[in-house]
């Protein structure tokens, strides 16, 4: 085991600085209204949750580019079909989901997306309906990418409490 297969430092940064944004912006959603007091109102509780979207939907194409690159270590045993295919899975539709959401986030708004009060994007002209369904996406895949990152702490938990294997050090450790 000591030439455990590992992320390279590229996928490591990647994956935790997405990891620490997508935390932040369900602390900003879920305290919005107490937040708003201190960051200077609502207007900015929401520039912050668009331009932090818009970051994650640009790391996640990063990490496309990287795993096209580097490729992806082969962590978890060959033997082990059932948990290699839940792994793919749920991984795989995180990253849809890392895409989708801040797609349908910018779709479903009817209004210019400031990005950190730098960079303004256009709104794309659609009808009222449009703007409804895509923000029915924007909330579910939300919920779904919420209920995806818990399987994938439940399962690198499991690797690392009960298999005692290194799948949690492979996204750990330095090279």
């Amino acid at each position: 085991m000591e030439n455990y297969p590992e992320y390279c430092s590229k996928q490591k940064w990647l994956h935790w600085l997405t990891i620490i944004l997508v935390f932040l912006e369900i602390i900003l959603l879920t305290f919005e209204v107490r937040l708003s007091h201190y960051l200077g109102g609502m207007f900015m509780i929401y520039l912050f949750h668009k331009s932090f979207g818009i970051v994650i939907l640009m790391l996640t194409i990063l990490r496309f580019i990287v795993i096209k690159e580097y490729g992806v270590p082969d962590v978890l045993p060959k033997d082990r079909k059932f948990q290699r295919i839940l792994s793919k899975s749920v991984q795989g539709f995180i990253y849809i989901l890392l895409i989708i959401i801040p797609l349908s986030g910018y779709l479903m708004s009817s209004r210019s997306l400031n990005v950190f009060g730098i960079i303004s994007i256009p709104a794309i002209d659609m009808t009222n309906t449009m703007h409804q369904l895509f923000h029915l996406v924007h909330e579910m895949s939300s919920y779904l990418l919420a209920t995806l990152f818990i399987l994938h702490i439940i399962g690198v938990s499991y690797h690392f409490f009960w298999m005692k294997d290194k799948v949690l050090q492979s996204m750990l450790k330095g090279n």
